[in-house]
């Protein structure tokens, strides 16, 4: 049974920094929400580097001639989301290989997102997680689009990642788009004979990190080479994005 996507909220994984593991973020947030009974649909819209279908096994091969950006004569879904593991997921990477980029304007990568969104086919879902792109692209259509929109900040402790969280910040009070906070991480690596944390990156001054300015940190996950974050380090993620689902506003 489909939906209209309007009636959906969705909640997208921002950082100002590519590198970060965003991506990986979303993909163990909906594994989570998932796991908690929530029906998710995952929208990989990092354009320049869609990689969550290998990520979750899926891959592309085929170079692809041709791309639609727009329908602007139709509304009708044209879109397959793919189901894994219980999550609907959508992305770029399915209709380019691997090799394949995505170079064009701003414009168009706007576009593209939106058709990535209302031109699919979903099954009902409680919440769309929206991987952007790094930096401020995507958020201002992406709230265009949606009925409920909010947003997850994810940073590294390095102070880069937290001076262009704050210009994405400034953006998203601008445009008045709720933070329900931010998730730090590769915050440390744990010895694997002695479990002590090792820091990665130097400290960010306090004053200059973005919960100086009033955004909660969610969570500190560590750095594990290969994995992603799991169910229980993200925990106090999900309570936060159930909440939000829970309110009316």
């Amino acid at each position: 049974m489909t939906s209209p996507i309007s009636a959906t909220p969705i909640v997208a994984i921002a950082s100002g920094k590519g590198g970060v593991g965003k991506s990986s973020v979303a993909l163990a947030l909906a594994r989570a929400l998932t796991a908690g009974g929530v029906r998710v649909g995952l929208v990989d819209a990092d354009l320049s580097g869609p990689d969550i279908p290998r990520m979750v096994g899926l891959r592309r091969d085929v170079p692809t001639a041709s791309l639609r950006i727009a329908d602007f004569g139709s509304h009708r879904a044209d879109l397959e989301a793919i189901e894994v593991d219980g999550i609907e997921i959508v992305s770029a990477g399915f209709m380019m290989a691997g090799t394949q980029a995505f170079t064009a304007g701003e414009g168009i990568a706007d576009m593209l997102l939106a058709r990535l969104i209302t031109r699919t086919r979903w099954n009902r879902r409680d919440i769309l997680l929206v991987d952007l792109p790094p930096g401020t692209t995507g958020v201002g259509h992406a709230l265009r689009i949606a009925g409920r929109l909010a947003v997850i900040l994810v940073v590294t402790p390095a102070e880069v990642s937290h001076l262009d969280s704050h210009r994405l910040t400034t953006v998203l009070n601008h445009l008045k788009v709720p933070v329900l906070g931010g998730i730090e991480n590769m915050a440390f690596l744990s010895c694997p004979d002695c479990t002590h944390q090792i820091e990665l990156h130097p400290p960010t001054p306090a004053d200059r990190t973005i919960w100086h300015r009033g955004i909660s940190k969610l969570a500190s996950l560590p750095y594990r080479p290969g994995n992603i974050p799991t169910i229980a380090d993200l925990a106090p993620v999900t309570t936060v994005v159930r909440d939000y689902l829970a309110r009316d506003d």
